[in-house]
């Protein structure tokens, strides 16, 4: 069967599912193709013996107007589930085995175990190290600009809790734009952060009632026949009024086509080679997510807090643990925890070829000294991620510069998804949203 749309979206993740919505404001002639027979790309939800487990992101920021849009058009604002206090505040790693509040304030980073008084004291050498002139490392630009302890207590940890990436492969430019562009502004990290526009600052993280997917199924809902789910697209073929899309079922001409899905799904549709060989450079770290529920009579360690993050020289086998039922108490029964450790990333690569048993094992153990708990477990989910979380390294802008020229070569054809421009689900929200006002500013490419 032939169709004809004014604009195709490929992939129902997060962004081309919230893209969807902020363009059907104004074309309600689109159409978004997804292979999978579920919409919500990373955003998974499962929920199990009354348990809310998330195998893709656990939390969303709620710090930008698209996002708020977004949740308004969509009726759930007054359903947002929020982090209880102490778990918003209190973040922990590793000291000696034992949880360690990161500091949060001048007053506990004074006071902080987790660096000696020459570390504390190595941070004000951002005061007077000149700007970068040219892109580095994650591991350079702090080490550079706060010392190496900064970066080892404290940095590499965040950014595991991000990307689960390696500090000495990842972009600064691009991994930690924010502090990038303090620096680059104005001199120091430490001089922009005080000079910062205050009213610009977040809102925190939420939750939903049933899950993160309950959004993404809702924004589903709101574009009804508009999606099409388990439709693989087999091939893509510029014609000389716009692009024809073989599904292996149909055969869809549009004007505009918009690609939403991972650079490694892209690759294999897109006939330019210069840019498929760029794509090819996009790393995607594997991750595997563990849910474990426990009985909270049977745990010992009560610290309150969100989670903890591990560092290289924690020698853990996990990277994190999340607190999840002690942060958002909604997603567990009564009586009893719920825990989400997370495997894999650029430092644990190996960890993921384990057979799933293995794995399980090692992680419970090292899950169960770390909570002091004793006792039968009484829930378990598994989720892999192949390819979980893309790498900003050093190569990013290469690949930034390579969309540029794709879509200037390729009028009315664009290249959106988490892989670029930023990883969070906010973030992508955040582009979707800018990415349909900027088209509904242009004229749409002549028949």
């Amino acid at each position: 069967m032939n169709k004809e749309i004014h604009t195709v979206i490929i992939g129902a993740g997060i962004s081309g599912l919230s893209l969807a919505h902020f363009l059907s404001k104004s074309n309600q002639d689109l159409l978004v193709l997804e292979s999978d027979s579920r919409v919500g790309g990373i955003i998974h939800t499962v929920i199990k013996n009354q348990f809310i487990c998330e195998n893709g992101p656990n939390t969303v920021l709620l710090n930008n107007e698209a996002i708020l849009e977004l949740i308004k058009d969509c009726g759930l604002i007054e359903k947002l589930e929020y982090p209880t206090t102490v778990a918003d505040k209190n973040r922990f790693v590793l000291r000696e085995g034992k949880l360690t509040m990161v500091p949060t304030s001048l007053l506990k980073f004074i006071c902080t175990p987790l660096l000696s008084a020459r570390g504390k004291i190595g941070i004000l050498r951002d005061l007077f190290v000149k700007r970068h002139t040219q892109n580095t490392t994650v591991y350079d630009f702090v080490s550079a600009r706060f010392g190496m302890e900064i970066h080892d207590q404290l940095v590499e940890p965040f950014i595991t809790g991000i990307y689960a990436g390696n500090t000495k492969k990842m972009s600064a430019q691009h991994s930690l734009k924010i502090l990038w562009e303090l620096e680059q502004k104005h001199g120091s990290i430490i001089k922009g952060f005080f000079r910062r526009d205050k009213n610009k600052q977040g809102q925190g993280s939420f939750h939903l009632p049933i899950g993160l997917s309950q959004l993404t199924e809702k924004i589903a809902d709101l574009l009804g026949e508009r999606i099409q789910l388990n439709c693989t697209v087999q091939k893509i073929t510029t014609k000389s009024n716009g692009y024809e899309i073989d599904t292996g079922k149909d055969l869809i001409l549009c004007k505009r086509l918009i690609s939403t899905i991972p650079a490694h799904g892209l690759k294999r549709l897109i006939v330019d080679q210069s840019f498929v060989q760029v794509l090819e450079k996009v790393n995607y770290s594997p991750v595997n997510v563990f849910h474990y529920g426990l009985k909270k009579e049977n745990i010992k360690n009560k610290k309150q807090g969100f989670g903890v993050l591990t560092k290289p020289s924690d020698g853990k086998k996990y990277l994190g643990v999340l607190f999840s039922s002690r942060t958002f108490g909604h997603i567990a029964p009564e009586d009893f925890e719920l825990y989400t450790v997370i495997v894999g990333g650029e430092r644990q690569r190996e960890l993921c070829d384990l057979p799933i048993e293995d794995l399980e094992k090692i992680v419970l153990s090292e899950l169960e000294e770390l909570l002091q708990h004793d006792g039968e477990v009484i829930f378990k989910n598994h989720f892999r991620w192949k390819k979980g979380i893309p790498q900003y390294d050093m190569n990013h802008q290469e690949l930034l510069d390579s969309i540029a020229r794709f879509q200037a070569r390729n009028k009315d054809f664009y290249v959106m998804g988490n892989f670029h421009g930023g990883v969070s689900v906010s973030d992508c929200i955040k582009k979707s949203k800018k990415m349909a006002s900027e088209l509904e500013n242009r004229e749409p490419r002549n028949s």
